[in-house]
């Protein structure tokens, strides 16, 4: 099957993900945010925003969907469009621009074994498997996705493996709500939807001490004098308000920091209680029917493993023969396909000719009865001209008949 699978990736890796214009932090990371806006320029290469890849090639456009540009036009085209209805407090309503907090981009990211350096080496080596891994994972994607999803897919060559880029906006949708098409969002949101909520809660904020104003400026006077005395006064006063003001954030802010404190360590020790939410172990264990469902549907049939060797501490030899393992099913999968594909040939075959057989046999019965038909008109054409020529000869008998009477009649007489 594969040449130079990377032995650090040899497993399947499918990741799913949705993104608002609002910036959305990037998990263990100090200071890295994503945007929807900056997804999409990613994928299709935007020099500003792939600086993370060393040396940024041109992407690969998957056939069969949107192309990545016009994708792109129509989506933020459409976000723009969209307006939501709120609520206020008095009980009237108001119309306003889509949240740019609310997702309106789906996106997934599929890997493959062989890396970039081996594969843009040497791509006649390894076309045939990666066409049928793209294949693969189009045809899983469209098959888990509602109506009205639009998409657009990429293929880099660019980082330390091959990897495809689903982008996809929920069209059908109202609000383009993108998490209802995260499996996991969704199963999470509709068991809220159903069960109430199990979350810790936080621990009453203290009350803070109010800050006092700022003194007012006196009015100008015309005297000298008294402006000076007043401006005196007023400065005095300031100080005396920015040292109460800036004791009283102080003790604000000592109790806060205690708050958040006290409270951090109350919701951890609720949580570690309680164990994870309700919603939380809907949301996993739906991830996780979904990467066996991804295996079954792409990573089996392309020899990829369902596990790294770390979450099964797997040594070395354990998880090369594991690999071996999963290459010799491909090849395994792959003659039970070819020879399921010949019997379906032949059995092509077979029914055309019996197609054939019953064509030729209609047709010969059509001939056959066509001759009947035609025999039929011949006899019943025998039979009229027979009919007549017994006519006929009645008729000559009956004028022999007369005339003999005549002749006889006429020897009489």
């Amino acid at each position: 099957m594969s040449r130079e699978w990377s032995d650090a990736m040899a497993y399947q890796f499918f990741h799913i993900e949705t993104y608002s214009q609002a910036p959305k932090k990037v998990r263990k990371t100090a200071d890295h945010f994503n945007t929807a806006e900056q997804i999409e320029e990613e994928a299709r290469r935007t020099p500003d925003y792939c600086q993370h890849v060393e040396n940024p090639r041109p992407y690969l456009q998957l056939v069969n969907c949107t192309p990545i540009d016009e994708f792109i036009a129509q989506r933020r085209m459409k976000v723009a469009a969209l307006t939501e209805t709120v609520n206020t407090k008095g009980g009237g309503t108001y119309t306003r621009a889509l949240r740019s907090d609310a997702a309106t981009l789906y996106t997934e990211v599929h890997s493959h074994p062989v890396t970039s350096a081996a594969f843009l080496a040497d791509p006649a080596a390894y076309r045939d498997e990666v066409k049928l891994w793209a294949a693969k994972v189009m045809k899983d994607f469209r098959a888990r996705m509602p109506e009205g999803v639009v998409h657009t897919a990429v293929l880099h060559t660019d980082e330390s493996h091959l990897h495809i880029h689903i982008l996809a906006y929920n069209d059908a949708d109202p609000k383009m709500d993108a998490n209802k098409l995260h499996v996991g969002k969704k199963a999470a949101a509709e068991y809220r939807e159903t069960h109430e909520s199990d979350a810790i809660k936080s621990l009453d904020k203290p009350e803070l001490a109010p800050l006092p104003l700022q003194p007012k400026k006196p009015k100008p006077s015309k005297n000298r004098t008294t402006q000076a005395k007043n401006d005196l006064r007023h400065a005095a006063a300031v100080d005396a308000w920015e040292g109460a003001r800036a004791k009283l954030q102080a003790e604000n802010e000592a109790m806060m920091a205690d708050w958040r404190q006290r409270n951090h360590a109350h919701l951890k020790a609720g949580r570690l209680a309680r164990g994870k939410a309700g919603d939380q172990e809907v949301y996993l264990a739906t991830m996780q029917r979904a990467q066996d469902d991804y295996y079954d549907a792409v990573g089996l049939p392309c020899g990829f493993l369902r596990h790294g060797p770390r979450q099964e501490r797997l040594s070395t030899k354990q998880y090369a023969a594991r690999q071996r393992e999963a290459k010799h099913k491909v090849k395994v999968a792959k003659k039970l396909e070819d020879e399921a594909a010949e019997l379906g040939r032949v059995d092509k075959d077979l029914s055309m000719m019996r197609k054939e057989l019953i064509e030729a046999a209609s047709e010969r019965e059509a001939e056959l009865d066509a001759r009947e038909e035609a025999l039929e008109g011949k006899e019943q054409a025998l039979q009229r001209r027979a009919a007549a020529l017994d006519a006929r000869e009645e008729d000559l008998t009956n004028a022999v008949g007369v005339m003999t009477q005549r002749f006889l009649l006429s020897s009489c007489c």
